[in-house]
């Protein structure tokens, strides 16, 4: 995968769950509009559940920076659910996170997001994410992935 956009990473996310999970299952919905997060999948069944994936992409050849969350001025969705910590977010919301020339997907839930806030803290400011996390955080390769995402819908 050599994506140079979140936007690229997030559509490739987005068809693969469509195509190898919810196409398969119409117990699913994918839900196009995004507001609260870059992914929403429905589960329609006695148990209803929304699921939410945020979706993160570091594309700069060089290992400096971060990898931005928020409005750019401390602001927005991402922001408010880290510092917050709402019930529902902390059980169904993921995070994947990709990298330039790296075939691999790494998943953190909202705890292990705030282990890799730049600065230590959510702020009044560009927030990013430290680049260690790509050498922290188990890599899973794409059918790994695709196998994660198809257990935790069954939560």
């Amino acid at each position: 995968m050599d994506f140079n956009s979140e936007i690229d990473f997030e559509n490739h996310i987005r068809r693969n769950i469509n195509t190898q999970i919810v196409g398969l299952n119409s117990n699913f919905t994918l839900l196009e509009s995004k507001n609260v997060a870059d992914i929403i999948i429905c589960r329609n069944t006695i148990n209803p559940k929304i699921f939410f994936i945020e979706v993160k992409h570091y594309s700069q050849t060089k290992r400096i920076g971060g990898v931005g969350f928020g409005d750019g001025n401390g602001r927005g969705f991402q922001p408010e659910i880290l510092i917050k910590r709402p019930k529902y977010f902390e059980n169904n919301l993921i995070w994947v996170f990709g990298q330039k020339n790296d075939d691999n997907y790494y998943v953190l839930n909202n705890m292990d997001c705030l282990k890799y806030i730049m600065g230590g803290n959510i702020d009044v400011k560009q927030n990013n994410f430290q680049r260690k996390l790509f050498d922290e955080i188990k890599p899973l390769t794409e059918n790994d992935f695709l196998s994660f995402i198809t257990n935790w819908l069954q939560t």
